[in-house]
């Protein structure tokens, strides 16, 4: 158990890390997530892993930067845009759906680094996703 801990404690630095950079809101993944919403294309999860650095690397020789970048809610504008450290806050375990928890995340480390743009944005898309279930 102990190494699973420190694994996950590993990835959230990780991520922490990427991120720090990142500030200015994705319209192309706030467009993309929206339309996968709508589409009913959405996990519920207890849990979220982001995907793997080899999932990430595969999903990009097969479909290019542009496709990538739509899976994320944030850019950091000082990175080039053909770069991973120019993307942040992504919202998929799969590149085939919206997770939820993802979104959750999304508005817990965007809050702490006081980015309103990016935690309103996956806010709103909690909203869509919850009001689709209760439905």
């Amino acid at each position: 158990m102990e190494l699973k801990s420190l694994d996950n404690l590993l990835k959230l630095i990780e991520i922490d890390l990427e991120e720090k950079a990142v500030s200015k809101l994705n319209s192309k993944g706030v467009s993309h997530a929206n339309s996968l919403i709508e589409a009913g294309k959405v996990k519920t999860p207890s849990s979220w892993e982001r995907p793997s650095v080899e999932m990430e690397n595969a999903y990009i020789k097969e479909n290019g930067w542009g496709e990538f970048s739509k899976w994320f809610l944030g850019v950091d504008p000082s990175e080039g845009n053909e770069t991973k450290g120019h993307y942040g806050y992504i919202y998929t375990s799969d590149f085939k759906t919206v997770d939820r928890q993802a979104l959750r995340a999304i508005r817990q480390r965007s809050a702490q680094r006081g980015l309103k743009s990016i935690f309103a944005a996956a806010g709103k898309m909690i909203v869509k996703i919850d009001g689709e279930e209760n439905d």
